[in-house]
């Protein structure tokens, strides 16, 4: 499977473990609307991402955080970084910072209606 498609199904299913009944339709989606195409980020960015998930998905919320942190600094219109201060924020107990994060990134792409304060991803 190739990253571009396996990101898309890594939000998929962000997007379903977190459905509530408020949520918008997803048949009523643009699915090219607020895309940010992997292939179209900085190199160093995407480093940082990926790094942020594999120390995410292992439980090191410090250094996920570090990395996602570093992908927003890299690229601060990219929202998969912010989202991943969002995650990594919320492990971590940090409440202000998910927050802020969430905030930043549905500022990045409107419309997400998808991200939802108090969510994160198992």
């Amino acid at each position: 499977m190739n990253k571009r498609r396996a990101l898309a199904v890594l939000l998929v299913l962000a997007a379903a473990v977190s459905c509530r009944p408020d949520d918008q339709r997803t048949d009523t989606l643009d699915p090219h609307q607020g895309m940010q195409a992997r292939e179209n980020m900085p190199a160093a960015a995407v480093a940082q991402l990926d790094s942020g998930s594999a120390a995410y998905r292992i439980d090191d919320f410090e250094q996920s955080l570090l990395h996602y942190s570093r992908a927003t600094e890299i690229a601060p219109d990219l929202a998969a970084g912010w989202f991943g201060v969002y995650m990594a924020a919320d492990a971590l107990g940090d409440v202000d910072l998910a927050e802020e994060a969430l905030e930043r990134a549905r500022s990045v792409v409107p419309g997400a209606t998808l991200l939802h304060n108090g969510d994160s991803i198992p």
